[in-house]
This record gives C-alpha cells, sequence and structure tokens, in this order.
C-alpha cells in the first residue's frame, strides 16, 4: 500500500499578511517569483512586467538568486495574492490567466492585471473577486 503524500507547500506566500509584510521587508527572494511563473504560466518577461523591473535585470537577479528590493517585493506579493484570490474564484490556471488579462467593464475596460499596478487598483480588483463570488452584479 502505497502513502499518499502530503500536498506540497506553495513556495510563495499567500494570504498572511503579517508573513507577507515580513518577506517583503527581508527581501521576497526572486526564486519564489520564479516558482510562482512556473506553476502558473507567466513568461519570465510577463513576470519582469509584473514586478516593473526590466527583463534583463531580472534575469540578473534570478542567475544570482537575489532578493526583490522593498518595492518590488510589494509589488510581486501583489501579483500572486491576486492570482491564488482569483485562482480560488476560477479554479483553473487557464480560467484565472484569461480573467486577469480581459479587459473589463467593472474596470473602465482595464485588465486585473493592468489595473492592480498600485495597492488601491489592488483592493478593488480584490473587491471585484469578492462581488463576483457573492454573486453581486458589478
Amino acid at each position: 500500500m502505497m502513502k499518499k503524500s502530503a500536498a506540497k507547500p506553495k513556495p510563495y506566500p499567500l494570504a498572511d499578511h503579517k508573513e507577507n509584510a515580513s518577506r517583503v521587508e527581508q527581501g521576497v527572494p526572486v526564486t519564489d517569483l520564479v516558482a510562482f511563473g512556473r506553476e502558473t504560466g507567466f513568461t519570465v518577461d510577463e513576470l519582469a512586467q509584473l514586478v516593473h523591473i526590466p527583463p534583463r535585470t531580472y534575469a540578473r537577479r534570478v542567475a544570482s538568486k537575489a532578493r526583490l528590493s522593498l518595492p518590488e517585493g510589494e509589488r510581486a506579493v501583489r501579483v500572486m495574492r491576486l492570482y491564488d484570490q482569483a485562482k480560488a474564484l476560477f479554479g483553473t490556471h487557464e480560467n484565472t490567466r484569461e480573467w486577469l488579462n480581459a479587459e473589463l467593464p467593472a474596470l473602465g475596460w482595464r485588465s486585473p492585471l493592468s489595473f492592480a499596478r498600485t495597492e488601491q487598483g489592488a483592493r478593488e480588483v480584490e473587491d471585484l473577486i469578492g462581488r463576483i463570488e457573492h454573486g453581486i452584479p458589478s
């Protein structure tokens, strides 16, 4: 009889705001962002764009296994948090990516990823996810 292995924890932070704050202050390891990209299907260029890092700088950070600066870490954690919330609603990576990239009337015909470039925008996207979850028209 084979034992089932326990679910492997995600290498990137989820909804624990206290842990996220500490990780951002210490510098989020770029390897967390790489692991997130592998799991979700974001390309290297997409990840660099989402975190506002030039692709060559991102590649250098990955090669040296560096940590993200505080602003970069905040942006990375914000994208990861939104992705996980959207995936909990939409179920698959494909559906989640499609929704995150769709231009939505509720966001002024911008995509959730585009709208979430700021913390305030991310909060609006989170509110939209909550409204969708609860069947509230937006």
